[in-house]
């Protein structure tokens, strides 16, 4: 009896993967009907003057107090060479579900602070738009990349039905990034590009009175393209994008450096609110 449970089982996931095979051939076959909402994109290697940042957080008991400690690592090339400043906060009564937002929070501010001290063409940040405080200040560029995808907004701001039909069809049995995969490297094996590309871009949302510009963005080939937030001039999304591609050495984490944790941030430079050469 137990046996023929097991062969059954066996037999309805051998059916549900040819199944899946099938519709995968299916889109895939289909995917060239789509490649003219792909946009190519050549590199720019205009000096461009940047603020990348990301943060850290970690919580210390110490006399019965808990404590919260932010680290904010801003990298700033505004003259040609990189520069590295660090904003600690240490805060009491935080809880562990706020710290992260908080932290997303003073990414923005201390970004905006700077970017208003010094001549800057784009800040690039780790994590959505939306959601965030302080990003509907900003007079410049903001481009986010966002690895870790937990809605599929830009499938939802399509405003093309027959895209909009396909990507949902796909949406059943692939996660959305790969979707646009399959649609660009459709259109690099045809085009024989090995450009950037981006997806067409669409709104996505807002923050406060300010539109947010959701694309897909993939450095190079055959790599999983990122989900990519923008606010600011929509005309100016390629030409951002051109003037980032020769930064982006390590195409799955995009243009910026990855801080993983507040110790390998304290570990980068223990000197805050400084220049570092």
């Amino acid at each position: 009896m137990f046996n023929d449970v097991i062969v059954n089982m066996l037999e309805l996931i051998e059916t549900r993967i040819a199944q899946m095979r099938d519709r995968a051939l299916e889109l895939l076959n289909s995917a060239s009907d789509f490649m003219n909402y792909v946009i190519e994109i050549a590199p720019n290697r205009e000096f461009t003057r940047f603020i990348a940042v990301d943060s850290g957080f970690t919580e210390i008991a110490y006399l019965g107090f808990r404590i919260s400690v932010i680290n904010v690592a801003l990298l700033m090339n505004i003259d040609g060479k990189g520069h590295v400043i660090n904003r600690f906060d240490a805060l009491l009564g935080i809880s562990s579900e706020e710290l992260e937002r908080m932290a997303l929070d003073m990414e923005v501010q201390y970004a905006l602070e700077y970017s208003r001290s010094f001549p800057v063409d784009i800040v690039l940040l780790d994590g959505a738009l939306i959601g965030r405080n302080y990003v509907n200040r900003f007079t410049i560029p903001l481009l986010a990349h966002v690895k870790d995808i937990k809605v599929n907004r830009y499938s939802q701001g399509i405003t093309s039905n027959e895209f909009r039909n396909y990507v949902n069809r796909a949406l059943q049995i692939m996660e959305e990034p790969l979707v646009m995969h399959m649609i660009m490297e459709t259109y690099r094996a045809r085009n024989k590009s090995v450009n950037a590309l981006i997806t067409k871009p669409y709104v996505v949302g807002k923050v406060g009175d300010r539109e947010v510009y959701g694309f897909y963005v993939q450095y190079l080939p055959a790599t999983l393209p990122i989900y990519t937030e923008y606010m600011g001039d929509p005309d100016m999304i390629q030409r951002v994008i051109s003037r980032l591609v020769p930064l982006s050495t390590m195409p799955r984490l995009g243009y910026q450096l990855r801080f993983t944790s507040l110790i390998g941030l304290l570990r980068l430079t223990r000197t805050s609110g400084k220049w570092l050469g």
